[in-house]
């Protein structure tokens, strides 16, 4: 595929942390990969693809994998050549994903952060994530600098979204974190919680925050890659923002839900119609 501004994802942005003695964190930016969901009218070919694109520090434009962490360059793969005409194609993009990257001697190291731009142009920003060897933190470029947010228990997020202008985030034990502008921030709890959750998604689903949870009935029927679809069931909530509370759901809204560590997203059954079986909620 040639490059075409139209799948560009947005410039790299600087975000240094603090410098240690081990030089960790010196250097660091964020990164920006595009999922796009692409339609052709050509009725001799694929109908519907769906993509991700990474591009890298000089410029160039690379195919990401959807759900494994690696693009063409860095693992030499190869993928069919093929070529497409834009004027017969529709073309969405359905999410971005960043990652804070630094660079120490060992290699790339990627981190999950969760990424809000505060102006049209994208110029001003603010990033929630952890900094090395400590806990959360955001990030404000108009401030230029780290603020540590005080949160008790130690943290580590399995999912963030922003939404409304809010950061939220979900750490292992289903602690829901609230992040606001002004750095402010509360957390909650859900009323009816499950304890046979095992890993948890956040993501933003049309113009809901979706909650999905894979549940087994015993621990050791977790175990991953190696986890028998018999054996799990997921469970799929949407955020109520009056309430602070997650509200379990019996459907998604005829939507397919894409679930991978970094970057979670949907788009409507519809729209990929004959590629994708969508995932049934279960209610306990």
């Amino acid at each position: 595929m040639e490059k075409c501004i139209l799948f560009r994802p947005k410039t790299s942005l600087r975000c240094p942390l603090l410098v240690y003695s081990s030089g960790y964190g010196d250097d660091r930016y964020i990164l920006s990969r595009s999922v796009y969901l692409l339609k052709s009218s050509d009725l001799n070919g694929p109908r519907y693809w769906l993509f991700k694109l990474q591009e890298k520090e000089n410029g160039d434009i690379v195919l990401h994998s959807l759900f494994l962490r690696r693009n063409t360059d860095e693992y030499r793969c190869s993928y069919p050549t093929f070529s497409l005409d834009l004027l017969r194609c529709q073309v969405f993009e359905l999410a971005q994903e960043h990652l804070a990257c630094s660079e120490p001697c060992e290699g790339k190291v990627e981190g999950r952060i969760g990424f809000m731009s505060l102006d049209a142009e994208n110029n001003e920003f603010m990033v929630l994530g952890r900094l090395p060897f400590k806990g959360p933190a955001v990030y404000r470029s108009i401030d230029g600098s780290w603020t540590e947010l005080q949160i008790t228990q130690p943290v580590s997020f399995e999912g963030i979204v922003s939404y409304k202008s809010k950061f939220y985030a979900i750490d292992l034990t289903g602690r829901t974190i609230v992040v606001e502008p002004t750095l402010q921030l509360h957390t909650f709890q859900r009323s009816r919680p499950s304890y046979k959750t095992r890993k948890r998604w956040l993501l933003n689903s049309g113009d809901k925050v979706l909650l999905v949870e894979m549940c087994t009935e015993r621990r050791a029927d977790f175990f991953i890659p190696n986890i028998r679809e018999k054996k799990i069931w997921f469970k799929v909530s949407e955020l109520d923002v009056e309430r602070n509370d997650w509200n379990q759901v019996e459907d998604v809204d005829d939507r397919v839900l894409f679930l991978e560590q970094y970057c979670s997203f949907s788009c409507l059954a519809t729209e990929i119609q004959g590629g994708v079986n969508p995932v049934r909620c279960t209610a306990e």
